[in-house]
């Protein structure tokens, strides 16, 4: 799953170069519009789980993902109103850190980068620095969320080792239909197999209920039943 799916032009961000840059509110999600799978992360899955899918995915270099499903088709995430607003009460982190996301230089040392494209950067908001060229508090914040996320992808990798590792993961297709005809369809991602779940030593179970792993599990096959929703939100076919 690509990192910097949204990112068009994205710069690491220069004391100097970026000095005077100011950062107002994006009047809406229109950036991930086009967006059907979204990345999230272990620390929000029960979040996640009370309004999406959450499911697993294999990306081109043979490693895994923990996605959450906001479409139907590759082309449209039907979470984003006529106006673009994101229309549920969670938002995932991987939209809310935009248009800021850390990169790499070729070393250990991750990089503060900006998407120099994003509206939201210009002569108005809040400042990037203060008058000492000192992160501002708007940016200090930023910083702190994105961390955050940082810590949380290794906790997710470290989820999912364990997961590959008890072969608990299956291919699963998802259907769901409404009476109105409205219906979803996706193949090819990944859940948890329960009745596998279910044959685990007991010594394991007891150490993953204790780790949190278990609790991020149930959240997980809780969430499939959002798969409704989708459907839900699809378009009502056309009328004859």
């Amino acid at each position: 799953m690509p990192t910097m799916m949204f990112y068009e032009k994205a710069v690491p961000l220069d004391r100097a170069r970026h000095r005077d840059l100011r950062i107002k509110p994006l009047p809406n999600q229109h950036f991930a519009a086009q967006t059907a799978a979204i990345p999230v992360v272990v620390g929000e899955f029960v979040d996640v789980s009370r309004e999406y899918p959450i499911v697993f995915a294999r990306d081109t270099r043979g490693g895994i993902s923990c996605v959450t499903l906001t479409g139907v088709r590759q082309d449209r995430n039907l979470y984003l109103d006529a106006d673009d607003h994101w229309d549920a009460r969670y938002v995932p982190a991987f939209i809310r850190r935009y248009p800021f996301i850390f990169g790499e230089n070729g070393t250990d040392r991750l990089i503060l980068c900006i998407d120099e494209a994003c509206p939201a950067f210009g002569s108005e908001g809040e400042p990037l620095f203060d008058d000492q060229g000192e992160p501002s508090t708007a940016l200090q914040n930023v910083l702190k969320l994105l961390n955050e996320y940082q810590r949380q992808i290794a906790m997710t990798a470290a989820f999912l080792a364990k997961l590959r590792d008890a072969d608990l993961l299956r291919e699963r297709q998802m259907r769901a239909s409404m009476p109105d005809g409205r219906s979803a369809a996706i193949d090819g991602f990944l859940v948890v197999d329960e009745e596998r779940l279910r044959t685990l030593p007991e010594a394991q179970l007891k150490q993953w209920f204790e780790g949190g792993e278990l609790a991020l599990i149930y959240a997980h096959l809780f969430s499939l039943g959002n798969f409704v929703e989708l459907a839900r939100r699809q378009p009502l076919p056309a009328k004859d």
